[in-house]
């Protein structure tokens, strides 16, 4: 290859680099909010120093600065647990839909803010939910699991086991429970959106194959609390759920809550009458 061909390729490079915006040291963050239900990234860059027009400068670092913000996001949505076994990166390896769906998706968000800083830099903050029927993870996590039937709740071990009206927050139930709660304070909970919550003989009583899949996608299979009546767990558990506590959790990521076999059998046979697990009004204290 000739010097001047050379000369030309290196001059061409240069300005490429020159006319693209700048993304700055990685101030950027990205986090899994389990409680509000997002997935949550920022992204900041700078437009070319060489652009002399105010406004062509802004411009290139928002779009330099939503580029950055998308990026984040992907990996921040990639690392989101969907059991306690496999993550969304996983899943989008192993189901191209799945990857496509979520690509598509972190391409066409629009963003929560942006701001300007003195600096010329430009912040532009960008949110995915984690549940919905439209531009969720579930509804891209969930994409394999729609073609699979529904498996009915598993019988209980014994039919004899007394329910303790006392067990549930208020007193004494009226119409029933209004859903579950398990306390797993202390054991070491990780979320993840499709738990499994086993006896302690490893028997599942309640997974994602056992519900609609629909109503998964739409709210979740549970929602993570700090205490059984705090805000979040009365909103989804109600005023009158049924709880248990957890003996350990198990799988490769601590998600999958384990009950005794006695405790096991009063959720199925609780929910044989108030179908509070049918609903996922589930609560899991941490």
């Amino acid at each position: 290859m000739s010097n001047k061909i050379i000369k030309s390729c290196m001059a061409l490079a240069m300005a490429v680099m020159m006319l693209t915006a700048t993304v700055l040291a990685d101030p950027a963050q990205s986090t899994v909010d389990w409680e509000k239900g997002v997935v949550r990234a920022t992204g900041l860059a700078a437009g070319n120093s060489k652009t002399k027009n105010k406004g062509l400068y802004r411009a290139q670092a928002k779009r330099a600065a939503r580029m950055d913000a998308q990026r984040n996001l992907a990996e921040a949505v990639e690392g989101v647990q969907v059991s306690s076994e496999s993550s969304m990166r996983d899943l989008m390896l192993e189901y191209d839909i799945v990857k496509t769906r979520v690509d598509a998706t972190i391409k066409g968000m629009s963003e929560i803010d942006s701001r300007y800083y003195d600096d010329g830099t430009c912040e532009i903050l960008l949110e995915m939910p984690l549940y919905g029927q439209t531009k969720s993870v579930a509804e891209a996590a969930f994409l394999p699991a729609r073609n699979q039937p529904k498996v009915p709740f598993p019988q209980p071990t014994s039919t004899s086991i007394k329910i303790d009206v006392d067990t549930a927050v208020g007193g004494v139930v009226d119409n029933g429970y209004t859903g579950l709660v398990v306390d797993c304070s202390g054991l070491g909970l990780e979320a993840v959106m499709s738990p499994v919550i086993q006896n302690n003989n490893n028997q599942p009583i309640y997974g994602v194959e056992n519900l609609d899949i629909d109503k998964v996608i739409e709210m979740g299979m549970a929602s993570y609390a700090n205490s059984a009546d705090d805000s979040i767990s009365q909103a989804r558990a109600g005023n009158h759920p049924l709880v248990v506590k957890a003996v350990k959790v198990n799988g490769i990521i601590k998600g999958n809550p384990v009950l005794s076999v006695a405790d096991a059998d009063k959720v199925l046979i609780a929910n044989q009458s108030d179908m509070f697990l049918d609903e996922c009004a589930v609560v899991f204290v941490k």
